[in-house]
């Protein structure tokens, strides 16, 4: 049996999906399981024991609406029994329909995205995003375990100079389909949580070359600005050697997760019943302006976030993971 997971990217989502992964394998010890996804995802899944091929594709095609590109994509899956569409659009049924892939699971946000697939799971209710992910190998008849959530990091290259610091991340909100940032805390309370933690010890910054210059803002010393100098690989070194990491909800929130157990993730307009990673711990003020069409059909909200919480909220109060109440096994 051939099996084809299909995500169009975004580090955070990849990572969530790897429960899913992992459990499939166990249900499939002699099947065929590969991951298509981005091109610039592919390193997420690097060196991951569960999949025998990580495969790219150009992510543009959907993000900028080439429909003249989809027969390129069903050229892709095709020759596979079974396709995951892991992303709830429409089109990625449509075009698994056009690779004549036998059996299409996926998610059925609106009545009309699950028309095209053979199995679909329901979409919307307040549920973590792995739980999600595993409907669809429960609604594809496979068994699932819900307290086996550990996540899975990408592969790790060391870094040196990286010691034991407090790894803090203000990010989220700004990637290949999203500009907003609307996920950053404000820069007053980043700025009480940096001069908090800078007085106690080293402190260092993570996050893409383009992050540096924000970053550079909150500069003194003891304090490092790693944007742009790591790679994927380097980074999970890196927050795996922290001595804790706080961070937004963003894609290293949940990569941190998965190699450190002394993570705090700060919420503000995504709900923590959603997006906490297993084992992080969760600090959150905004119940009030919720709005779940944000998680739900990426609709920016527009309501201020953030504004309730203070740094010893963060440091000294969040509270535990969703999953706290689960006895995991360890990961095989």
């Amino acid at each position: 049996m051939k099996v084809l997971l299909w995500k169009i990217g975004a580090l955070g989502d990849v990572v969530m999906t790897t429960p899913l992964v992992r459990q499939l394998r166990r249900a499939l010890p002699a099947a065929r399981i590969d991951y298509l996804t981005g091109h610039r995802c592919t390193a997420i899944l690097a060196g991951n024991p569960h999949l025998d091929a990580v495969r790219g594709f150009d992510d543009t095609i959907l993000y900028r609406g080439r429909a003249a590109g989809l027969p390129e994509l069903a050229a892709l899956l095709r020759g596979y029994d079974c396709v995951f569409t892991l992303d709830k659009h429409w089109v990625f049924a449509l075009v698994a329909r056009m690779a004549g892939v036998p059996r299409r699971i996926g998610f059925r946000r609106r009545w009309y995205e699950g028309l095209l697939l053979t199995r679909t799971a329901p979409y919307g209710a307040l549920r973590h995003e792995i739980d999600c992910y595993l409907d669809l190998a429960q609604a594809g008849g496979w068994p699932v375990a819900r307290e086996d959530v550990q996540l899975v990091a990408p592969a790790e290259t060391a870094f040196e100079g990286g010691g034991q610091p407090v790894v803090l991340i203000n990010s989220g909100g700004d990637n290949a389909n999203e500009s907003s940032q609307v996920r950053r805390m404000p820069d007053a309370l980043f700025g009480a949580l940096v001069e908090t933690c800078a007085a106690r010890h080293p402190v260092a910054f993570v996050g893409g070359a383009a992050e540096a210059d924000y970053y550079a803002r909150f500069a003194g010393a003891g304090r490092s600005n790693l944007c742009g100098r790591t790679s994927l690989a380097q980074a999970t070194a890196v927050l795996r050697g922290a001595g804790r990491v706080i961070t937004t909800d963003t894609g290293l929130m949940h990569v941190a997760a998965a190699v450190n157990q002394r993570v705090t993730a700060v919420f503000g307009p995504t709900h923590p019943l959603r997006k906490c990673p297993p084992g992080a711990r969760w600090a959150w003020k905004d119940e009030a302006r919720y709005d779940p069409r944000y998680e739900l059909f990426g609709t920016v909200p527009r309501a201020r976030y953030f504004q309730g919480l203070s740094a010893p909220d963060i440091l000294d109060h969040a509270q535990p993971s969703p999953f706290a109440a689960r006895r995991a096994p360890e990961p095989a």
